[in-house]
């Protein structure tokens, strides 16, 4: 990986979701993507530690384990992989006994090492792990913003608003955005929306903010399916498109201020 030197400030943004097959990986590399597609320097870091995907999405290999950097043996920016122009990627691993058998306190560990690597970004784009204690891990370290993907089935939004409860205890202070995904229409994911957000308000007294409505499209599950053409054929997308239009008034990813060297 080239170093970069860089000033300022990063902007950190967690996706999370409240439960698996909503497509939080797939808009967290959209929205890395988006942000690399203006010029920003852009990490997007797999927080799902020892369920990863995101290397298999994008057809990258990795250079050595994350177990590795909690024994020191490398350290976190030797893991990063080029993806596209401006995009970086840290992947992480999938079924990995050491990384299963890690407490609390190691797996605290090991995530303030790895966002420790985000100075050297613009912007970071960490893809939490579904549920809500990898959510709420990534989020108190040091989130920007929480970009909340959920679905418009019942289920994916009672956990998504169980999220939203512990998220509001625990990083009170922090914006959340919500892409409702995976809509069969406009006024399906609307509808969600209204729900999610009158449950949050009501009973949480948190304001959510409509990152988006994301409709349910077939070129994306063809795009999931081709790894060496992933990237390219996702950002050809409606859901793509979405997610640029949201960029500005939603997410604030402003235009690049930094200088590289």
């Amino acid at each position: 990986m080239r170093q970069m030197q860089v000033t300022g400030e990063t902007c950190r943004i967690v996706v999370g979701s409240g439960k698996g097959g909503v497509g939080k990986s797939v808009v967290s590399v959209m929205l890395a993507a988006v942000a690399a597609e203006r010029g920003r320097t852009v990490l997007l870091l797999d927080g799902e530690q020892n369920l990863a995907n995101l290397h298999v999405l994008l057809g990258v290999g990795s250079r050595d384990s994350i177990e590795s950097v909690l024994g020191g043996r490398v350290r976190a920016e030797e893991l990063v992989q080029p993806v596209a122009p401006h995009l970086w990627l840290l992947p992480a691993e999938s079924g990995s006994e050491g990384l299963y058998a890690l407490d609390a306190v190691e797996r605290a560990r090991l995530h303030c090492r790895l966002v420790g690597l985000s100075q050297q970004y613009e912007v970071v784009v960490v893809d939490a792990g579904a549920g809500i204690e990898g959510v709420v891990r990534a989020a108190t370290l040091g989130a920007d913003r929480i970009l909340l993907v959920t679905a418009p089935e019942p289920t994916a939004l009672m956990d998504a608003h169980a999220l939203v409860k512990m998220l509001s205890l625990q990083v009170p202070y922090v914006r959340i955005d919500v892409f409702v995904n995976r809509c069969a229409g406009e006024d399906e994911g609307k509808g969600a929306f209204v729900r999610l957000a009158a449950a949050s308000e009501q009973f949480l007294n948190r304001r959510l903010h409509l990152a988006g409505i994301l409709l349910e499209e077939r070129q994306v599950a063809v795009a999931v399916r081709e790894p060496r053409h992933f990237l390219a054929r996702l950002m050809e997308t409606r859901a793509a498109q979405c997610i640029r239009e949201a960029r500005l008034d939603v997410l604030d990813l402003i235009e690049p201020t930094r200088s590289r060297a």
